[in-house]
């Protein structure tokens, strides 16, 4: 092997490694994010578009049906869509339109409509209003 044979073999090897280092080094989404956080809702239905931002991230992000929401996360409706939440105190909440709610400590409804059933426990947080349920209800609020 010659010395034009060594040069090539050293340079296709640094190249291999860049490549490496540089996927070694690529964000994995929200997958690493998530999973250290605790989940406290499941997306069981959407329509129209709706979005999450996803606590320490700066950009919204599209949301799918059977997603998790976290901690920290906040959660937009827009003009004719809703979503329909499962939150794992056994809870159920439909976000309707132009909605934007908030979880963290329990759900915080910035601005919009939102109607459900509430389990016992849930901390529900309005502009004008904070509530903590002691027994199961339907309730909306406005």
């Amino acid at each position: 092997m010659g010395p034009g044979c060594k040069l090539s073999f050293v340079r296709v090897l640094s190249v291999v490694f860049l490549i490496a280092l540089l996927a070694s080094c690529r964000s994995g989404g929200d997958a690493p994010a998530t999973a250290a956080r605790e989940r406290v809702a499941l997306v069981t239905g959407l329509g129209g578009k709706v979005d999450v931002l996803r606590g320490g991230a700066i950009d919204w992000v599209t949301l799918g049906d059977g997603n998790g929401l976290y901690e920290d996360d906040r959660l937009r409706t827009f003009k004719g869509a809703w979503a329909r939440l499962a939150l794992d105190g056994g809870s159920s909440l439909r976000v309707g339109e132009e909605t934007m709610i908030s979880f963290g400590g329990g759900v915080t409804v910035e601005r919009g409509v939102v109607e459900g059933e509430l389990a016992a426990g849930l901390r529900l947080k309005t502009p004008a209003l904070e509530a903590e349920t002691a027994t199961s209800r339907d309730i909306e609020f406005r």
